[in-house]
């Protein structure tokens, strides 16, 4: 009895260390939350005054959580220039069915919108189909804070 407490004992803490490793994430102290939003109308309204950055992505996926913080640092430099937006797609599914998103994390920038319509930002041009601007998937911070460049310029 007490060797298989002694076999399972090492099993145990070995799982535990993998519970609790990098469950915490720092960043949010010193970064900005990123807005939430519950409408088109929120997005609509946003525009008026910037580009809108928007991710949409879930607490369960491994990818999503390891792209937080570098959209929160991205919100933190472009604070005031750019409105950055997470979307829950668990929270708002009629959001997530609107922009047709598939796989997460799901990222895309809205320049401007022109009389009702939105205008993508891909690869340094406009392009009004949300598919073609769309970043999916875990993407480092140098491919997205491009198209916040563009999206600036192209505003």
């Amino acid at each position: 009895m007490m060797r298989n407490r002694i076999t399972i004992l090492p099993f145990l803490l070995l799982a535990v260390m993998i519970a609790f490793s990098g469950c915490t994430d720092n960043s949010t102290a010193q970064n900005p939350e990123l807005a939430t939003v519950n409408s088109i109308e929120e997005i609509d309204a946003m525009l008026e005054s910037a580009p809108v950055f928007i991710e949409m992505g879930a607490g369960r996926c491994p990818a999503c959580v390891q792209q937080k913080p570098i959209v929160e640092e991205l919100a933190a430099k472009y604070e005031g220039k750019v409105h950055f937006v997470y979307i829950d797609i668990d929270k708002q599914n009629q959001l997530a069915v609107k922009f047709n998103v598939y796989y997460i994390p799901d990222m895309f920038v809205i320049a401007r919108s022109d009389n009702g319509t939105y205008k993508y930002v891909q690869y340094g041009t406009l392009t009004t189909n949300c598919e073609q601007a769309k970043m999916i998937g875990f993407t480092p911070q140098g491919p997205l804070e491009i198209t916040i460049l563009d999206a600036l310029r192209l505003r």
